[in-house]
């Protein structure tokens, strides 16, 4: 099979949308089909390797919210000379940006079936922008205009399949995860989930948290307002004052950087809070192995790729009960969950599992259990399925392979 990906960022260390996109590509390569990849031309970082065709463009000036190297597409008649020469089984579309855009336009005129991953929240360039909230009304008057113009819609979550449908999507919606490499995000050989081991400052998997043993709490992310970081400040400053056993390592980078470095400039002087920057996405596994539980307050997840990364390391999960989260961060089984915003509840949930070894052990292993519905190879068929119904022209049916249908 033959498919087209469209995607605005294919650069290596971006966020969870283009890893989810890498993911697939890699994932359908190493299962003998051919994609070749429309992007736009990227600064400040390697282009992931592959059929990658550069799509002309228009650098953008400085927009806030959007990527310093930000480009317009516009080479129409290029992308659609390509695509009737390669000719593709069918055009898989990663976002509602221009790049996807052409890509759309140009299958259409000819003839060719067309896929569409809803990655984003659109909801939350109101959080990000600074004229966020006129910008969320103009994304919510595109995205049906976009979606419904395909054959069929992927939504990694039921939120996010929701969503489409408030926002007037009508094409079939297949509910298929952007998956997770289990064999990739793993709990290090013998460890206990929920205690990390390989982490200079852990005296052991089977020590208890207090003075002899620290307890390392994670938060992974861009350091963005759309993210919470403000509400993840908080609950950290809450949790790390009233509890010496706890500390706190932060991998992203982001707008906010350097107000988090601020807020928490006393327990980062004290060693109890380490601000790693951005991390490269192949050092995650070791950083999710060495930290005993995550913390995330997004509140606007499709699906929250960082959280199945350490759910399936064993860790448990502190989320807000916000976006598509609350799927798979199930109170009591893979983690707490707290209202969005409400960072004393936060840090009531991170003192808890601090406080708890047992607790966080049996919801470590709840949470790999939950990880593991999420499986790449079983995601990677769900997405064959897809594909194979909207090159035979049945995506009009009100069943659409995956996990769900809306």
């Amino acid at each position: 099979m033959r498919v087209a990906f469209f995607t605005d960022s294919f650069r290596e260390n971006l966020g969870g949308l283009t890893r989810a996109a890498i993911a697939l590509h890699d994932r359908l390569i190493g299962s003998g089909h051919a994609v070749r990849v429309f992007t736009l031309p990227q600064t400040g970082g390697p282009i992931h390797a592959g059929d990658v065709r550069l799509v002309r463009a228009i650098p953008l000036r400085p927009v806030p919210g959007l990527p310093p190297d930000s480009h317009l597409a516009w080479d129409y008649r290029g992308v659609r000379r390509e695509l009737a020469e390669w000719r593709p089984d069918v055009v898989h579309l990663h976002t509602v940006l221009p790049v996807s855009w052409l890509g759309l336009l140009a299958a259409r005129s000819l003839g060719i079936p067309v896929v569409a991953t809803y990655h984003a929240n659109i909801r939350s360039a109101a959080v990000v922008l600074p004229a966020g909230r006129a910008v969320a009304v103009a994304a919510g008057r595109l995205v049906p205009v976009f979606y419904n113009r395909c054959d069929a819609v992927i939504a990694p979550s039921r939120f996010a399949a929701e969503e489409l449908r408030r926002f007037g999507v009508r094409r079939p919606i297949a509910v298929i995860s952007n998956g997770i490499d289990l064999d990739r995000f793993a709990p290090v050989e013998g460890a206990i989930p929920g205690h990390g081991c390989t982490n200079p400052g852990h005296a052991g998997p089977a020590a208890g948290a207090g003075p002899e043993r620290t307890v390392t709490v994670l938060f992974v992310g861009r350091l963005s307002p759309d993210k919470g970081v403000d509400t993840l400040v908080e609950a950290l400053d809450i949790a790390l004052s009233e509890e010496p056993g706890l500390r706190a390592r932060i991998a992203g980078d982001g707008p906010r950087a350097l107000a988090v470095r601020r807020a928490l400039a006393p327990h980062v002087a004290a060693g109890r809070v380490t601000l790693l920057g951005h991390v490269p996405w192949e050092a995650m596994p070791a950083e999710y192995r060495s930290a005993d539980l995550l913390l995330f307050p997004s509140p606007t997840e499709t699906q929250g790729l960082a959280v199945l990364e350490a759910m399936a390391s064993g860790l448990p999960v502190v989320a807000a009960r916000a976006g598509a989260l609350p799927e798979v961060v199930r109170d009591g089984v893979s983690g707490i969950t707290a209202a969005p915003g409400d960072a004393e509840a936060l840090a009531r949930a991170v003192l808890l599992l601090t406080r708890d070894p047992a607790l966080r052990r049996r919801l470590g292993a709840g949470a790999r259990a939950v990880a593991g519905e999420h499986e790449a190879g079983r995601v990677l068929e769900q997405v064959l399925a897809l594909y194979a119904q909207v090159m035979g022209g049945r995506s009009g049916s009100a069943e659409v392979g995956g996990r769900g249908a809306a």
